[in-house]
């Protein structure tokens, strides 16, 4: 929901500062919406293409069977 809001520039800044910290929840299944918050606002962003694919190369290659199957698919449409 989060991504889809009209933000300011300093909020995005703060929105993905939180879902980063998601990134280090104990719930993989909030690592995995952490993840796609973070693609899904970093499409928004301007410059931020290689943030977004180091964190989901990170999670590919450490996170649960979903988590690394989401890395994968956000990583494809980051090639594209």
């Amino acid at each position: 929901m989060v991504p889809r809001l009209k933000l300011s520039g300093q909020e995005k800044a703060r929105a993905a500062a939180a879902f980063e910290r998601y990134l280090e929840d104990r719930s993989s299944l909030v690592k995995t919406f952490a993840l796609q918050g973070l693609a899904d606002l970093g499409r928004r962003m301007l410059g931020c293409g290689s943030w977004r694919g180091e964190q989901s190369r990170k999670v590919s290659q450490t996170g649960t069977a979903a988590m690394k199957a989401r890395a994968r698919k956000l990583l494809k449409e980051l090639q594209n």
